[in-house]
């Protein structure tokens, strides 16, 4: 019995720190991070005696943060619930922005400090990680459930057996799943300049201005979500 709950929590650990580990270092080729990393540097180099005292060389400045990064994300596995699943999902979405902000059209951090996005990602690892992040929050909570089940059903009295055969059934479940949702999102993903030349091309025919257009796709999308998550909290209810 041991041994698949061994196996669950060691798919848990693999999939945080490598969510973390693909963030943080798409996070240190950002421009954003390029732009502020000598500012952070000068503000480090005014403790220079105190650095010095510690032994610590701002060289390595890039490895110690990809290493802070690594043991945050060791720790919230550690605790293992899903309040520290949610910290770990903060904090890779953190150090992601930066990634999504390089391709943003609207430069809304030029309002504040001067800078000029300079995208040195290839948008296919943006994507990909960002995908990554989002399958690792997902199977990250549900494993937090299945792990209860098991609880619940040790409890019960139920056989070592039976719950390790229910288990490992979540766990393909899960994985075929996660699978078929990454499939899909990929497909939509290269097809995405296609269907977007051919929904171009009908737009320009409609007799409605594009800001009607774009609003009534808005109001559709948000009824869409209030609707699901509605569906989602009457069967919790249940």
């Amino acid at each position: 019995m041991r041994r698949v709950e061994t196996y669950i929590r060691t798919a848990e650990l693999g999939l945080a720190l490598a969510s973390t580990y693909l963030t943080a270092v798409s996070l240190l080729q950002t421009s954003l991070y390029v732009r502020f990393k000598p500012l952070v540097l000068s503000l480090l180099s005014r403790g220079e005696a105190l650095l010095g005292a510690m032994r610590v060389d701002l060289a390595y400045f890039d490895l110690s943060l990809l290493i802070l990064a690594m043991l945050l994300s060791l720790l919230f596995w550690r605790r293992g619930g899903e309040a520290g699943f949610g910290r770990l999902f903060s904090l890779n979405m953190l150090m992601f922005f930066p990634c999504v902000l390089d391709f943003s059209m609207f430069n809304w951090i030029n309002l504040i400090l001067p800078y000029d996005p300079a995208p040195s990602l290839p948008p296919i690892q943006v994507f990909g990680v960002g995908l990554l992040l989002q399958a690792t929050y997902i199977a990250l909570r549900n494993t937090v459930r299945f792990r209860d089940v098991r609880r619940e059903l040790e409890g019960r009295g139920a056989e070592a057996e039976d719950v390790d055969a229910v288990s490992r059934g979540q766990m393909a479940y899960l994985a075929l799943l996660m699978a078929g949702t990454a499939a899909v999102v990929a497909s939509i993903y290269y097809a995405t300049p296609l269907v977007k030349g051919l929904i171009t091309l009908e737009a320009e025919g409609l007799p409605y201005p594009h800001v009607v257009i774009g609003l009534a796709c808005s109001v559709l999308i948000a009824l869409a979500t209030i609707i699901y998550l509605r569906g989602n909290e009457a069967r919790d209810t249940k």
